[in-house]
């Protein structure tokens, strides 16, 4: 609903002056005027109706600048509140808007998933670290993201195939450190007592180890 909003507004407004018009006028007392009339008023709803659409295509909306991406957007990366306020505003860019989605969901379940490994686990230690390091992640696919999306807002439609494959990419990171974490989850949540603050388990070192291939590969430049 919210996506239609502007174009429901306009053909309200439209509707509402073309009422206002015709009855307090004459328009209505002749047939040649009333034709008329109602000839401007369809071409006005189709010519404001094509200009919504035609923004639709291009990935826009009304009244929506033409760059999302500017700047100002990585200067405002503060707070991890910051970078998925930057993720939510992507998925109005229809470019990208099924993997800025799918960033979002990974994020809130990244969320989920820590705050549950809080509940079932002894909190500090290697655990936090760890989740931290997840964080990390989360948060650097997001400006990985960002970044490619402000090249995407000034590419040709031949290229965007190879922009979107890369964004996948990204996605597809944070699947596989997420299936990890869900699998340390399983782990931790079968230990009990002191047990339960121990390191040495297998999800962990695994988690631990995707960390770090995720790293090797940004540091090698596969991921830029």
């Amino acid at each position: 609903m919210k996506k239609y909003l502007g174009q429901i507004i306009f053909n309200l407004i439209v509707a509402a002056a073309g009422a206002v018009l015709f009855t307090s006028t004459g328009i209505l007392d002749s047939a040649a005027t009333a034709v008329l009339g109602i000839v401007a008023l369809m071409a006005s709803l189709c010519a404001g109706n094509y200009f919504f659409v035609k923004l639709a295509d291009e990935g826009k909306k009304a009244f929506q600048p033409d760059y999302i991406i500017t700047e100002q957007t990585f200067d405002s990366l503060n707070e991890p509140e910051s970078y998925l306020e930057v993720m939510k505003d992507l998925r109005n860019y229809s470019p990208c808007r099924q993997e800025a989605v799918r960033m979002v969901q990974q994020w809130e379940l990244f969320k989920k998933k820590s705050a549950t490994l809080n509940a079932i686990s002894y909190q500090g230690g290697v655990y936090e670290v760890v989740n931290q390091d997840v964080e990390s992640v989360m948060l650097n696919n997001m400006v990985l993201f960002m970044k490619r999306a402000a090249i995407m807002q000034s590419s040709s439609n031949n290229e965007m195939n190879e922009h979107r494959n890369y964004l996948r990419s990204l996605v597809a990171s944070n699947d596989k450190i997420l299936g990890d974490y869900t699998n340390l989850l399983i782990e931790a949540s079968q230990l009990t007592g002191e047990d339960s603050g121990k390191a040495e388990i297998k999800s962990l070192n695994l988690l631990i180890e995707s960390i770090r291939d995720y790293r090797k590969d940004l540091e090698s430049g596969d991921m830029q």
